[in-house]
């Protein structure tokens, strides 16, 4: 079964925008994620790979910057 979601679904407002300031996999994942992955579990309702996350945030972020 393929599962979309949004950033929203599993970071807040303020997490959000650190991860569009900090643009890298690695940051997001030690500064937002990593901090996070209890609620962000919780939020999504299943166990998640911190760094899969931040590679997911990474994309989100080059889309939008047309990178």
């Amino acid at each position: 079964m393929v599962r979309t979601m949004t950033l929203p679904d599993f970071l807040t407002e303020t997490q959000i925008k650190t991860v569009c300031k900090l643009r890298t996999a690695k940051k997001i994942c030690d500064e937002v994620i990593a901090p996070n992955l209890d609620e962000i579990n919780r939020k999504l309702g299943q166990e998640n790979d911190p760094m899969y996350l931040a590679y997911a945030c990474e994309h989100v972020v080059a889309q939008l910057g047309g990178e």
